[in-house]
């Protein structure tokens, strides 16, 4: 059993079961990414493609996932440890020392920016 926001989940669902490793950039320009749940996002999108040192460099004072992560006092160190940490203490520590205000609004301008380097 999944999410439906209005046929939303199927939609995402079937973007998924077609995509191949190339096709990354393909499925994210596709997807209404704004419109799904953090939690979706993180279950979803290829974090460690997308929360990328380069991305990371570029858009914030940090040089990797795990410097960002441990900065703000979390054992993490990896996208998919995302998962498991406290959600509005990331957004906290993301919206005090970045310029997205949370945590979605970084994964989004870094699956843009992926889309846009594919």
């Amino acid at each position: 059993m999944g999410f439906n926001l209005g046929g939303l989940g199927d939609k995402v669902q079937g973007l998924m079961n077609t995509v191949k490793d190339g096709n990354i950039g393909e499925l994210l320009q596709k997807l209404p990414l704004d419109k799904l749940p953090l939690d979706q996002l993180l279950d979803k999108l290829p974090l460690e493609q997308l929360l990328s040192s380069p991305f990371l460099q570029k858009f914030t004072s940090f040089g990797s996932l795990k410097e960002l992560l441990q900065s703000g006092g979390f054992s993490g160190s990896s996208a998919e440890d995302l998962k498991s940490l406290p959600q509005e203490q990331l957004d906290e520590h993301v919206n005090k020392t970045t310029s997205f205000g949370s945590l979605k609004d970084m994964l989004l301008k870094a699956a843009e920016f992926y889309a846009q380097r594919k």
